[in-house]
C-alpha cells in the first residue's frame, strides 16, 4: 500500500511544474561553469544506472518530501589482512607496479561477468597461498582482465587456479601475451 502522506505532499502537477522550471533554467543557466562542475562531479560519483534515481531523490529532497540523512563516514582500517568477500571493494588508484619483477596474468573474466578485483585477489590468495598484499593491480576490461603478480609466484597462481569456477563460470588464468606476440605476422 503506497504512503498517502508522501503522495499528498508531492503531486503530479507540482512535479510537472518543477521539471518544466528545471528545463527552462537549463536553457539559460545563471552560472554555466558551476553547473558544469557539479555535472562532472555527479557523473564521476554516481554510477550510470543510479543517476535517474539520484535525480528523483534530489527532487524529493528539494520538495521537502524526503529527509536528508548525513552520509555515514567510516574510518578505514589499516591492516595487512585480506578483506572479507562481503566487504565493499575499494577502488585502486592507477599506479606503476611497486614490484618491478611483477608480470601480468590474463584472467578470462571481466566487467560483463561481474568480476570484482578484491574478490579475485581473495580467491587467488586463498587457493595459491600467495599473500594478498603482494597481488597487484587488477585491470578490468569488458570481457577479460589482467592482474599484476610477482613473477616468482605466477606459475604457482596459474596452477592453483586451474579448474576454479567463479560466479558459476570457469575462470582461466594464464600468462598475458604482449601485444606484439598476438599480432599476426605480416
Amino acid at each position: 500500500m503506497p504512503d498517502d502522506t508522501a503522495a499528498s505532499k508531492f503531486n503530479e502537477k507540482t512535479l510537472e511544474a518543477f521539471l518544466e522550471g528545471l528545463l527552462e533554467e537549463l536553457k539559460n543557466p545563471q552560472d554555466a561553469k558551476l553547473l558544469e562542475e557539479v555535472r562532472r562531479a555527479f557523473r564521476k560519483k554516481v554510477p550510470f544506472h543510479l543517476r535517474s534515481y539520484a535525480s528523483a531523490l534530489m527532487i524529493l529532497r528539494a520538495a521537502g518530501v524526503s529527509r536528508s540523512k548525513p552520509p555515514r563516514r567510516t574510518v578505514p582500517e589499516v591492516s595487512s589482512r585480506a578483506p572479507a568477500l562481503s566487504e565493499k571493494p575499494r577502488v585502486e588508484p592507477k599506479q606503476e607496479p611497486t614490484n618491478k619483477n611483477a608480470i601480468s596474468l590474463f584472467v578470462s573474466m571481466g566487467k560483463r561477468h561481474h568480476l570484482k578485483p578484491q574478490e579475485l585477489k581473495q580467491h587467488i590468495s586463498e587457493r595459491s597461498g600467495v599473500a594478498f598484499e603482494t597481488l597487484g593491480r587488477v585491470h578490468l576490461l569488458e570481457n577479460y582482465s589482467f592482474i599484476e603478480v610477482p613473477s616468482e609466484t605466477a606459475q604457482r597462481i596459474i596452477t592453483a587456479m586451474a579448474g576454479f569456477e567463479m560466479n558459476g563460470r570457469p575462470l582461466e588464468i594464464k600468462p598475458a601475451k604482449k601485444r606484439s606476440e598476438s599480432a599476426p605476422e605480416g
